[in-house]
């Protein structure tokens, strides 16, 4: 409680001690875990709304990702395959629009808009055909199931 009046910036809720084994299950939930995303995108290329509308179309689409160039300094080389569940569009003008995005955790989504120089395949810049990138980025949700039920 005293944290929840020492800011406005930030809330806790169900704080609680957890054991080695409830963590154990929740990094094994990880791959499971899904997380929504609205990312503010821009295009080199003048657009329409008609021009971004068939991305909503778009459903468990599964990506080839390299580790990103600015995480490799940390991170193994390694190609990982992960799924955007579901995007929407919502067009702001010739250059920008909002794309929300359900993927699977561990989606590099930035990498996944501007491509990270045909890193990951495909990217948006593949599916409209023009040069795109990434100006903000907002987590909406982490979806996990939690606690996770205990297995017998």
């Amino acid at each position: 409680q005293s944290i929840n009046v020492s800011s406005d910036k930030i809330r806790v809720r169900d704080l609680q001690i957890v054991s080695r084994e409830a963590m154990g299950r929740m990094k094994e939930g990880e791959e499971e875990k899904t997380k929504t995303y609205t990312a503010l995108i821009w295009t080199r290329k003048p657009i329409k709304k008609e021009d971004i509308a068939f991305i909503s179309d778009i459903k468990e689409l599964t990506l080839d990702q390299k580790t990103p160039l600015r995480v490799l300094h940390r991170r193994a080389l390694a190609v990982r395959q992960r799924v955007v569940h579901s995007m929407n569009t919502r067009f702001l003008d010739a250059h920008h629009f909002h794309l929300e995005l359900k993927t699977q955790a561990g989606t590099y989504v930035k990498e996944f808009v501007h491509g990270d120089f045909g890193r990951t395949k495909p990217n948006l810049c593949d599916l409209l055909k023009m040069d795109t990138d990434i100006l903000e980025l907002d987590v909406e949700s982490v979806d996990v199931d939690w606690p996770p039920s205990i297995q017998e």
